[in-house]
């Protein structure tokens, strides 16, 4: 039986076997009930009896003595009901006086496959208009509902935009002293509260809330009834929606000397813990590291370990989402038990884990990030009916001797997870900052280790995909290269490396490497002709004469398909050597490869780079894209990057885009190639 819901048509014709033929014609499973009328009597029952969804209205013989009662019916209905109109080619005048009235289609009647096309497509926007409907008619109850809940808090509770008091529930006016909103509904949150000078100036919180920036914790604050009398408050600030709009949420609470100290507590921890888990939140892990890093005189002793299950997308799809709560219980015991009980276990977000390690020393850290790899390796999540063997990632992270700060080892770690994760999972991946060109520490260590790599094929290549939000058969296969020894599962990013074989002179040799082993897998392997690779090079290579000679060589060869090449260049090093870069492309241009610059940062000065190089394509910095949600001034960067661009007709990538709700961010600023997990497999 068929669970879509029903669709009335309404036949006006003077053929009565028509509605038989249509139940024929559109079968049984698209749940369309055919009612007939012949007459404007009989439109007029039709509709009063029942509410029609759309009308099929042949151009027959009693056309004329209908279509002023089709018309009136039709115009009657809010909103108006669907009309299409059945005709005959040979039959001009019919034609005309329907497009007359005007319908929503006309389509030949000797024509089946287009006229059943034509009516399951309305019936499909019909239902998915009921649906939009009743959507709106549900979200409107829920605001009802919740605007109720608000009105009977006993919290104060109020919202802000843009500083000024949008809503304000009875208990928020009956804490300042006011009677009705519209007393308040003009003053800013500075009229009613004022800074104490024991942390941030209330003046500063409210530029932070105009840039999407809410305080870490709740503010102590001095507050004014409209009385004149003064009040300590405390102020905490969330995101919410109010009518439709993005607005503050404020929350007050007046700093009572006797208030009740175990119910102070179990507010505290409320607030702290992680409310399906019964783990520490993400707020509780920030201030938790935070504090550490502060008592600490050396905060290289403080790690941090993220983890997640592997391809929790594939399992998430098995559980389905009504399971989701049961599946982020069933990870949240299993890395509890393979970190240790002693270690306090935090979550993240959905199905992100972390942990705090004291940790004297790297060796440490990564032995505990190994273990919870290989006592999470063959485990088994039993969620309802399912068993489901999983395998675990875990990014580390070290703070530093110099400055560190709690919001900075949670991005790193949260980098060194998404690695781990792109690399093929089962492993630890440990954060390591960009090396400086001009350090030269190890460089012994790191040349025997390269060129081991090298010799020993510990070199892999990584593709990923590049598609765009526009054309379904573009594709970007982007090439990049990790270090992993045979005997480690730590994987070690070209940010490390690159740097120390740039120092070495082994970065054209580490280029040539790379370009041999997709040589050999594009020659083992079938794929589109509209495909295209992109293969980030150094400027080393991109100066070096005979690294350009064999490169020449193995596109002339067809080694490499050269009309289906982008080749990519840092935008720190072309940034200096803009001469050098033009003359590559200038090269090898005439054989048809296209170009790019890449990692171009917030600070980057993009425009010179974009108007001196003949360039296809710029890809911008991972940093850039997840920041993007939280940070105007990203958005604004990017906004700027995306105009010069336009200017010079390159387009822009954005790399790694692992939440879906930047796209819409990305679509509006114009980014229309994304790289990411959830693009394309």
């Amino acid at each position: 039986m068929s669970s879509l819901s029903p669709i009335r048509m309404l036949l006006v014709t003077d053929d009565p076997a028509l509605p038989r033929q249509f139940e024929r014609l559109l079968g049984p499973d698209h749940a369309i009930e055919w009612l007939f009328a012949d007459t404007a009597n009989a439109i007029s029952r039709a509709f009063a009896g029942h509410p029609i969804d759309l009308v099929v209205l042949f151009a027959d013989d009693n056309l004329a003595d209908v279509l002023d009662a089709v018309t009136e019916q039709v115009r009657k209905t809010e909103p108006p009901t669907g009309l299409i109109g059945v005709i005959d080619p040979e039959n001009a005048v019919a034609g005309a006086s329907l497009a007359r009235i005007g319908v929503d289609g006309l389509v030949d009647a000797g024509n089946e496959r287009r006229l059943r096309g034509l009516l399951l497509r309305q019936a499909e926007l019909l239902r998915a208009a009921d649906s939009a409907r009743k959507a709106e008619q549900r979200l409107a109850e829920i605001e009802d509902r919740y605007t109720l809940l608000l009105d009977s808090s006993s919290e104060a509770i109020a919202y802000l935009h843009e500083g000024l008091h949008v809503f304000a529930n009875p208990a928020y006016l009956e804490l300042f002293g006011y009677a009705d909103f519209e007393e308040i509904e003009s003053l800013s949150m500075l009229d009613l509260l004022e800074s104490t000078g024991d942390g941030l100036h209330l003046r500063e919180v409210l530029k932070g809330l105009a840039r999407d920036q809410l305080p870490g914790s709740p503010l102590l604050t001095r507050a004014w009834r409209a009385d004149g009398s003064e009040f300590g408050a405390v102020v905490s600030f969330s995101r919410a929606r109010y009518g439709g709009e993005a607005c503050v949420q404020m929350l007050v609470h007046e700093d009572r000397p006797d208030a009740d100290p175990a119910l102070a507590e179990e507010l505290r921890r409320i607030k702290q813990s992680d409310q399906l888990t019964g783990l520490l939140n993400h707020a509780a892990l920030r201030e938790h590291l935070g504090g550490l890093l502060d008592e600490t005189s050396d905060n290289t002793s403080v790690a941090l370990l993220m983890m997640s299950v592997d391809d929790h997308e594939k399992i998430q799809s098995r559980v389905g989402i009504g399971a989701s709560d049961q599946l982020v219980c069933c990870q949240a015991e299993m890395f509890t038990r393979a970190a240790g009980e002693e270690l306090a276990m935090a979550r993240l977000r959905d199905h992100v884990f972390a942990v705090i390690v004291d940790s004297r020393t790297e060796q440490q850290a990564d032995q505990i990030s190994r273990r919870i790899v290989e006592r999470c390796q063959g485990q088994v999540l039993e969620v309802n009916d399912l068993s489901l063997p999983i395998t675990v990632s875990v990014g580390v992270t070290q703070g530093s001797s110099g400055e560190t700060s709690a919001e900075s080892l949670i991005a790193q770690a949260d980098m060194a997870l998404s690695e781990a994760l792109r690399s093929g999972g089962n492993a630890y991946v440990r954060y390591r900052p960009r090396v400086s060109p001009a350090a030269g520490d190890d460089d012994l260590v790191w040349g025997e280790r390269l060129v081991h790599a090298i010799d020993h094929d510990e070199i892999q290549l990584l593709s990923t995909a590049i598609s765009s939000m526009e054309e379904d058969d573009f594709i970007i296969h982007e090439i990049e290269t990790r270090l992993r020894a045979q005997d480690s599962e730590e994987v070690v990013m070209p940010s490390v490396f690159l740097a120390a074989a740039q120092r070495l002179g082994l970065a054209a040799r580490l280029d040539q490497d790379q370009l041999h082993r997709l040589g050999e897998r594009l020659q083992d392997m079938e794929f589109s002709r509209d495909d295209l690779w992109m293969v980030t090079l150094s400027m080393q290579s991109a100066t070096d004469a005979e690294f350009c000679d064999h490169l020449q060589s193995l596109m002339e060869q067809n080694q490499l398909p050269a009309r289906q090449m982008i080749w990519a260049f840092r935008e720190f090093e072309v940034r200096d050597q803009l001469r050098q870069t033009q003359d590559f492309i200038r090269r090898f241009g005439p054989l048809g490869c296209r170009f790019a610059v890449c990692e171009v940062a917030p600070d980057s000065a993009a425009g010179p780079t974009l108007q001196f190089l003949e360039l296809d394509f710029v890809s911008l910095a991972p940093e850039m894209i997840q920041s993007l949600g939280d940070s105007e001034e990203t958005r604004q960067q990017l906004s700027t990057i995306v105009a010069e661009a336009g200017k010079n007709h390159v387009r822009v990538i954005a790399p790694k885009v692992d939440d879906t709700a930047d796209l819409a961010t990305l679509w509006q600023l114009g980014i229309t190639l994304v790289q990411g997990e959830f693009v394309r497999e």
